[in-house]
């Protein structure tokens, strides 16, 4: 018998040739999970939302949780991409979401994954996004199917899964 599992998945637009592949590969694995251990152990529903660009990823999945006779959330998918320009702008960025992510996670209480790629140029953020080439969008629904597991626990106690990532 499978659970029931539900996931946000928390986009953001800026940059959005880069974030909208990472989104899509993370629902299209998490649609159909190779991996043996998650097949049919869970049953799993999503929910996508937007927002402007990276800062605005830890303000809008604390309204997301924070959503009182909302629906409940079992894990939470940050997605953005912040590529350096010319300009010192990358590095406060860079600096403000981490440290925003490093706070949020320790009071959220579920599994938070953090898919937001830093590249020094657009070219490498595409072949990290390009789900036939390095693909982390995948790797987050991965990482996001570990932790559920993880977070999980049976009458026999807390399951770990530990899931190889791909080359």
């Amino acid at each position: 018998m499978s659970t029931k599992k539900n996931i946000a998945i928390i986009t953001a637009k800026f940059n959005e040739q880069i974030t909208s592949k990472l989104r899509d590969s993370c629902s299209q694995y998490l649609d159909n999970p190779e991996i043996e251990d998650f097949k049919g152990e869970y049953n799993i529903e999503y929910e996508h939302f937007t927002c402007p660009g990276a800062v605005e990823l830890i303000p809008m999945a604390r309204h997301i949780l924070n959503q009182n006779g909302k629906k409940k959330f079992d894990a939470i998918v940050l997605i953005g991409a912040i590529i350096k320009g010319d300009t010192d702008h990358y590095e406060y960025i860079c600096q403000t979401v981490i440290q925003s992510f490093s706070i949020f996670i320790n009071q959220a209480n579920i599994p938070v994954i953090f898919g937001v790629l830093t590249a020094q140029n657009e070219e490498l953020a595409e072949i990290r996004a390009n789900p036939n080439k390095i693909n982390k969008g995948k790797d987050f629904a991965i990482s996001t199917l570990e932790m559920i597991a993880n977070f999980h626990i049976k009458n026999e106690g807390l399951r770990m899964y530990h899931v190889p990532l791909p080359n």
